[in-house]
């Protein structure tokens, strides 16, 4: 277990929530292939229920395996830990870092994602959690840099992480240790990635030295909507740079009034005033892309980014980094100064089972 391998894959299991089942079937199909002598498979998983169909889980909580096949070795219960807090997250990357040394390391996700609010919910505690982005993803970055160890590959196995705001995101901490991220296109599938195949094709892949390649097969056999992404400080920079350009052509023009912004990205007319704008936009984004099972189609189509009014969602929008110095966001609300800011701990969030929204609480990141 101390040897070093090629590949490190640590996955983070949210099934604190109505989707638990579905977690627990990741689990099942991991233990399918388990680790070996190049991949180590760990995995931090959290129930909120015991799994009625089977014999096999009559336990709740969170706990950490090694994944084996056929039966995983369990290292730790941590019994009711918040799965949505994200020093949990950090703690269990770094544990991972330091236990089960590799080549490369892979982070894995999976649970709810609601783009630029928050992901991972967390319902097992007296009060519901959502883990926001930004603290997210700085959990990450700083485990990585705590421990020295550089994310090859981080997978965002959750709907609604496919947006130009979320990698920007992820270039913006000092030195950021990501190298990569994967995602969904579109809707991820319910049930998640299917976590024997992806076990498999990364162990059958392993000994791929090129990052991009070893993306690139990866991507093709799961033979799923998915797009890997270089994070690229200095690209991401003129991205950013051109949304801010684009905006206050826009703001500034007199016909701005009269063409929605949506409808400008998804069609803009080559007479338009603003098609070079949404040309060069597009033209930068498609050079931070390593592999997509899709053809590149632009903002909104292939990348999303918010561009309505989410006045009454701001405080979350102003927590990112893509929204400082951006006249973007005087596009996405008449109070662009947040004279009114609600607080950033709380959120409205309607659960999968439930057309009511319930509060949900945000922990912030403090490492260490």
């Amino acid at each position: 277990m101390n040897r070093i391998k090629k590949w490190t894959i640590l996955i983070y299991a949210d099934g604190n929530n109505e989707m638990v089942d579905a977690i627990y079937k990741n689990m099942l199909d991991c233990e399918k292939i388990g680790s070996n002598e190049d991949v180590n498979v760990v995995m931090q998983i959290g129930l909120i229920n015991s799994n009625k169909s089977t014999d096999k889980n009559n336990w709740v909580g969170v706990r950490r395996y090694y994944m084996q096949s056929p039966t995983s070795f369990l290292i730790q219960d941590l019994d009711k830990a918040n799965m949505a807090d994200p020093n949990n997250l950090y703690e269990f990357i770094k544990w991972g870092f330091k236990n089960y040394k590799a080549e490369k390391y892979m982070i894995v996700l999976s649970d709810h994602g609601s783009n630029f609010i928050g992901c991972m919910t967390d319902l097992s505690l007296n009060i519901p959690y959502i883990m926001g982005i930004p603290e997210m993803i700085e959990a990450i970055n700083s485990a990585g840099k705590n421990l020295g160890c550089e994310i090859d590959a981080l997978v965002l196995d959750m709907c609604y992480m496919n947006s130009v705001e979320i990698v920007y995101e992820l270039a913006q901490h000092d030195k950021s240790t990501i190298k990569s991220m994967v995602t969904y296109i579109s809707h991820a599938p319910y049930e998640g990635l299917p976590y024997d195949k992806f076990v498999s094709l990364v162990t059958k892949y392993s000994s791929i030295q090129d990052l991009n390649l070893f993306l690139k097969h990866l991507i093709e056999d799961l033979n799923l909507s998915l797009t890997a992404y270089e994070i690229n400080h200095k690209k991401l920079e003129r991205v950013k740079k051109l949304f801010n350009d684009f905006a206050y052509s826009y703001i500034c023009s007199k016909d701005s009034k009269d063409q929605s912004v949506t409808d400008l990205i998804k069609n803009a007319p080559p007479e338009s005033k603003f098609y070079n704008f949404i040309r060069n936009i597009n033209e930068s984004l498609s050079t931070i892309i390593i592999y997509s099972n899709e053809d590149f189609n632009g903002l909104n189509k292939s990348i999303e980014i918010i561009s309505k009014d989410i006045t009454s969602l701001i405080s979350f929008y102003f927590k990112l980094s893509f929204a400082k110095d951006n006249y973007w966001i005087n596009l996405l609300t008449p109070d662009p100064l947040a004279t009114n800011l609600l607080p950033k701990n709380k959120v409205n969030v309607r659960p999968e089972t439930s057309s009511t929204p319930v509060v949900h609480y945000m922990v912030p990141f403090k490492g260490n």
